[in-house]
């Protein structure tokens, strides 16, 4: 069972096309007509992790408004939730942010790392 886990892990690693940083901030959830705050786990020019006991179902199309810090603007996108654990969280892919924000992400990023 471990040996899977870890093969899975990896694998999921490998498929993502985008740097990762940390980042715990607030995020407003909107979908479906359902509003949630949810707690970021980390970040990406293409996507966030969002820490939720009651996340929105794989294939929601969400709003999210959020801050990479306190003094930031706020910035809003929307993107579609790619996998959805119950009690856990989900993982949002971004569809829609403007060349703004696209860019403030891969900066954010590229100094956090």
């Amino acid at each position: 069972m471990e040996f899977e886990k870890t093969e899975l892990q990896k694998a999921e690693m490998e498929k993502r096309k985008f740097r990762r940083a940390r980042l715990i901030t607030q995020v407003k959830c909107d979908a479906s007509g359902r509003e949630a705050m949810a707690v970021s786990r980390d970040i990406s020019a293409g996507g966030m992790f969002l820490n939720d006991p009651e996340p929105f179902p794989k294939n929601s199309i969400v709003t999210l408004a959020f801050r990479l810090s306190p003094t930031d603007p706020v910035m809003s996108c929307q993107g579609e939730v790619v996998y959805s654990i119950k009690g856990v969280g989900m993982g949002v892919m971004f569809t829609q942010v403007s060349p703004e924000i696209r860019q403030a992400l891969e900066n954010f990023v590229a100094e956090s790392n």
